[in-house]
């Protein structure tokens, strides 16, 4: 819900329409977990509770449908700017998947802008984890 409110809110502001949603590009599935606080885990689980089998979605296959979802888009929209809005852990285990030699490791802010170029089946990342538009908001 939070992504297509932002992608609501994007569309609005630029005039832009909404092409779609595609359950691909959702955010990681963290089975039990998901809602709780880690004081909540802790009590439920204890201080292995990430070791234990909550049903959390593997990370392999959310950098999957994340990477599916791109090719695709790669080949639909080829030689075109397409805008997606996703969450961080989708987008951190897409890039590690694509471009693994240039993310070992992720972090991706709210509302943060990475920008990804496919140039004759070759992926590229010329923008990451970019936040510069929220300095005027940010005192």
């Amino acid at each position: 819900m939070r992504a297509k409110e932002t992608a609501q809110i994007i569309s609005d502001q630029l005039y832009l329409p909404i092409s779609g949603y595609d359950k691909r590009i959702r955010e990681i599935n963290c089975g039990e977990i998901e809602g709780t606080t880690e004081e909540e885990r802790l009590h439920k689980w204890g201080s292995t509770w990430r070791k234990l089998e909550l049903g959390m979605e593997k990370f392999a296959d959310v950098s999957k449908r994340g990477s599916d979802f791109l090719e695709e888009a790669a080949i639909t929209y080829k030689d075109k700017r397409v805008l997606v809005v996703s969450h961080g852990a989708l987008i951190g285990l897409t890039l590690r998947r694509l471009l693994p030699e240039k993310f070992t490791s992720t972090l991706i802010d709210n509302t943060s802008v990475t920008i990804l170029e496919n140039i004759e089946n070759q992926w590229d990342c010329t923008l990451y984890n970019c936040t510069k538009h929220l300095e005027e908001f940010i005192q």
